[in-house]
């Protein structure tokens, strides 16, 4: 008979239910532990929770969870929401859903020179989605031309009057 596996901290502390399946039909599967380790240090890193020390666990009860059920489907959500498909996307992914959250903390505080600092953190987030979107285009640049065709339509300005309307043909109304 298997022995049953403890529980790490992490998984006592930050109980992930769902981890994400990541959209990779046709790599192999990703390990799901590396990205449960990725969702837990997100929701640590954007609430800023901490683990406790090894005297707090042996001497104190501790709390079942450090964080609540909100919290941790929020940084699911985020990090879905970028539809990662591997490791690297789903850290990515963590990032700014850690910078996002951390931001509008920073955003309901009063003081004028957390302005600044909040700025800052959506930025970031914001460098953070560009990267992610540079690592999907494999750093290809992507140029975008615009065309402003005229069709033909020639008008001639310096015959006409200034008081006689024009049509884009060029003939007097």
């Amino acid at each position: 008979m298997a022995k049953k596996k403890k529980p790490s901290l992490e998984d006592r502390f930050f109980p992930v239910a769902t981890i994400p399946k990541l959209n990779q039909p046709e790599k192999a599967p990703e390990n799901p532990d590396v990205i449960k380790k990725i969702i837990q240090g997100a929701i640590q890193g954007a609430f800023q929770l901490k683990m406790p020390s090894d005297y707090d666990i042996k001497y104190k009860k501790l709390p079942k969870t450090l964080a609540s059920d909100e919290q941790i489907q929020l940084v699911i959500h985020l990090i879905e929401s970028l539809e990662p498909t591997n490791v690297i996307e789903a850290a990515l992914a963590s990032q700014f859903a850690i910078t996002y959250i951390r931001g509008l903390k920073k955003a309901q505080g009063d003081h004028p020179t957390e302005l600044n600092a909040t700025i800052q953190l959506f930025e970031f987030g914001h460098q953070v989605l560009e990267a992610l979107q540079k690592y999907r285009s494999k750093g290809a640049q992507q140029i975008s031309v615009q065309y402003n065709v005229n069709q033909g339509q020639v008008v001639n300005i310096k015959n006409i009057k200034k008081e006689e309307p024009i049509t884009l043909e060029g003939k007097i109304v």
